[in-house]
C-alpha cells in the first residue's frame, strides 16, 4: 500500500513538474493594439483557447507536446506557428508576454460584369424549432465549434453568401455570444477560414435566428463549411443550449470540434440544423 501511495505522489509530482500554464498577450503589429478573440491552440490536439477582449490567453503545455505545433490566428491577420518547445524557450518568462501579429492583405478580386442571371438557393440542414432532433456544443472549452459541410449544387463553383439560418430549441442563458465561422475545404474536411472581417452573434432566446451576410460580401470557390464558435464566456455560466438539428442520412455533413485548432471529428448522432441562401450564376 505504501508503494502505490508513492507512486501515485510521484505521478501527480511528474504532472505538475512538466506541465507549466503560459500566458501572453496578442497585439497587432502595427498599432499596438489588443487582437481580441484570436484562437490559440495546439493543431488536432484539442488544447487551445480564445484570447479575451484584451488580446489575453493563457495556455497549459506539457513537455510531451514540444514537437507539436502551436498556432494562434485570427481574422484579418496572418497565421503564426510555433514549435511549443521554441515557444516555450521564447516565452519563458512568467509575466504576460506580448505576441505581434501581422495585418493580413487581401488582394482584390478581378470583378468581371457577365450579362447572366443568378439563381438563389437554400442548401444544408433546414429544420423548424419543433424537431425532434437537437444537438449542443460538444465541449465548454473556448473555440468550440459544430457546422455542417454545404454542398454546391451540380455544376455551381462559386457561390455568393446571402444568409446564415439556425433554430435554437432550448435556452437557458440569459444570452450566449457565438462567432460565425466560414472555411474552404480539403480532404472533405474544413480548411482555412475565408472572413475577412469577424461575424459575431449574440444568442437571447430559443426560435428562428437568421444572419444576413450580403454585406460582408463572401464568396465560396467551390463547396465549404459553415459553424458557430463558442468564443467568449458566457456572461452566466450555467444554462443551456440546444440548437434544432436534422435526422442523419449516410455518412452525415456535421462536424465538429473541442476547442481551437482542435480536430475536425463527424457528429455522432444527428447533424445541426445549419443552412444558408447563396446566389449562383446561371
Amino acid at each position: 500500500m505504501k508503494t502505490i501511495y508513492l507512486l501515485f505522489i510521484y505521478l501527480i509530482f511528474y504532472s505538475v513538474a512538466f506541465s507549466q500554464t503560459y500566458s501572453g498577450k496578442l497585439v497587432d503589429r502595427h498599432s499596438g493594439l489588443p487582437i481580441p478573440y484570436a484562437n490559440i491552440g495546439i493543431v488536432n490536439k484539442n488544447i487551445g483557447t480564445v484570447s479575451n477582449a484584451n488580446g489575453e490567453f493563457k495556455i497549459e503545455l506539457n513537455i510531451k507536446e514540444d514537437n507539436d505545433t502551436l498556432f494562434i490566428s485570427c481574422i484579418g491577420y496572418e497565421r503564426k506557428a510555433y514549435l511549443i518547445s521554441n515557444f516555450k524557450n521564447s516565452y519563458r518568462s512568467s509575466d504576460q508576454n506580448i505576441i505581434e501579429l501581422q495585418p493580413k492583405i487581401y488582394a482584390l478580386a478581378e470583378v468581371v460584369v457577365r450579362p447572366i442571371g443568378t439563381k438563389i438557393y437554400t442548401l444544408g440542414n433546414f429544420c423548424e424549432a419543433n424537431s425532434a432532433y437537437g444537438n449542443a456544443f460538444y465541449s465548454k472549452e473556448l473555440g468550440t465549434e459544430i457546422g455542417v459541410i454545404i454542398k454546391l449544387p451540380y455544376n455551381k463553383n462559386i457561390a455568393y453568401l446571402q444568409n446564415f439560418r439556425f433554430d435554437v430549441g432550448k435556452f437557458t442563458f440569459d444570452k450566449f455570444p457565438v462567432r460565425l465561422n466560414v472555411y474552404s475545404m480539403i480532404n472533405g474536411k474544413p480548411n482555412e477560414n475565408i472572413l475577412r472581417e469577424p461575424i459575431f452573434i449574440e444568442i437571447t432566446t430559443a426560435g428562428e435566428y437568421i444572419v444576413e451576410l450580403e454585406k460582408y460580401k463572401i464568396l465560396t470557390n467551390g463547396d465549404f463549411f459553415i459553424s458557430l464558435e463558442y468564443y467568449r464566456v458566457a456572461d452566466d455560466k450555467d444554462g443551456e443550449l440546444i440548437f434544432c438539428a436534422v435526422e442523419k442520412e449516410n455518412n452525415g455533413n456535421g462536424y465538429f470540434r473541442l476547442t481551437s485548432q482542435g480536430s475536425w471529428m463527424p457528429e455522432w448522432g444527428a447533424n445541426i440544423g445549419f443552412s444558408v441562401r447563396v446566389k449562383c450564376e446561371e
